[in-house]
């Protein structure tokens, strides 16, 4: 559904930050905002257009709707075509990504604050009373205003601290990408974050989804949704077997359960590996608690909702709901409830604005979900790898 292109503006960033110009001439626009995920951007113009030279690597793109800031990141990939029926000098497609990319390109350091000839330690542990409070360390000591100075991104911001979250103990995976950590620390607390242009900085954010269940609805009756499924799996994991130390400390097991009333049934173990934790360490209990707690969580049943709803007058995206917020749509006779995962808007000179939103699992982006179970496997055979490979070198 089509209706009146909202008020937009594409400004143009040098590396600096500072803004260049302003793209009016563009015949077409595609943003897909994620959450808690690298979004993406693709622009078409026409290569005559004096705002052309602008759209270069190394300049960025900010885009805004009325005040509200979209989408913000770096140009990747300027391409240029042209046809023999073309009578002007081609058209250029503008690739970009937004400035969740810092994040995704970035490791966690086991000692954020030595250099890289001095990582010895062998885990880096975090421990603190909120998981943003945690989420802000990390982000903050590895490429913030924390950092070394060969790390540090010079105009990086942290907003201010709302403590938001859990209480969080646990140790990371040494060098994983510094999204995958915050991914986790933020699903387990059910928190949203970004990094967006705030004036002439960029800003990590941490904020808690709206749940907007009450005002934010789709059903095919109020003529804002186009398709939608619902599935239930059962649980794969109802009791969580956790072994810590047996390395260089005497090997502890500790079994959690937790039982799904929907499907009874003999119980489904799963082993947790937490061989990397000392067991003689003072916070041994909440170590081994959060880990039983987290195989649970991601083992239980889940009803995954799937639908691709459109923006109408009454109910627009930016405008009523945002990506982390929780929507609900009708399912049979009854409304579900799930998480906004991402939306695909486009603007183009002939047909106006159209947003379609992705809403579901966090797999809900990925129609290939068995190829997205098969990489999930291999991320822990090579983090097991990695856990064998560390206990050799101490």
């Amino acid at each position: 559904m089509a209706f009146e292109q909202p008020d937009l503006t594409v400004q143009v960033r040098d590396d600096n930050l500072s803004i260049i110009g302003v793209v009016d001439d563009f015949t077409s626009l595609t943003l897909t905002p994620r959450f808690n995920a690298v979004g993406a951007f693709v622009l078409n113009i026409s290569a005559d257009s004096p705002k052309a030279d602008l759209l270069v690597p190394g300049n960025g793109l900010v885009i805004r709707r009325g005040s509200t800031v979209l989408m913000s990141g770096p140009i990747r990939e300027p391409n240029w075509s042209r046809s023999d029926s073309d009578g002007g000098k081609g058209t250029l497609t503008i690739n970009g990504v937004d400035d969740m990319t810092l994040l995704a390109g970035t490791t966690c350091w086991p000692n954020p604050t030595a250099a890289a000839g001095s990582q010895t330690d062998p885990v880096y542990k975090v421990v603190a009373f909120a998981a943003e409070t945690a989420m802000r360390t990390l982000v903050n000591l590895n490429i913030g205003p924390g950092a070394q100075a060969s790390r540090k991104i010079s105009n990086l911001t942290l907003a201010a601290d709302g403590g938001h979250g859990l209480p969080i103990k646990k140790q990371l995976t040494q060098f994983d990408t510094l999204l995958t950590v915050l991914q986790d620390i933020a699903k387990t607390s059910g928190l949203g974050f970004r990094i967006v242009q705030v004036g002439s900085s960029l800003q990590f954010q941490v904020y808690e989804p709206a749940d907007l269940t009450a005002t934010a609805k789709f059903s095919f009756g109020l003529g804002n949704l186009t398709d939608a499924s619902y599935t239930v799996t059962a649980p794969t994991c109802t009791k969580a077997i956790v072994v810590a130390g047996g390395n260089t400390s005497a090997r502890v097991v500790t079994v959690a359960t937790r039982a799904d009333p929907a499907f009874p049934g003999p119980w489904i173990e799963q082993f947790v590996d937490k061989t990397d934790v000392d067991s003689a360490a003072t916070d041994l209990t909440d170590q081994v608690n959060q880990a039983a707690n987290e195989a649970l969580t991601a083992g239980a049943a889940q009803g995954n909702l799937t639908m691709t709803p459109i923006d109408t007058p009454r109910l627009q995206f930016g405008r009523d709901y945002t990506v982390g917020d929780r929507v609900s749509c009708q399912v049979r006779d009854d409304f579900i409830s799930d998480v906004v995962r991402e939306v695909n808007i486009t603007f183009d000179a002939q047909g106006g604005y159209v947003a379609k939103a992705v809403i579901g699992p966090p797999d809900a982006t990925d129609s290939k979900d068995v190829l997205a179970r098969q990489w999930w496997y291999l991320a822990n055979i090579f983090n097991r790898l990695r856990r064998l490979e560390k206990r050799k070198q101490s």
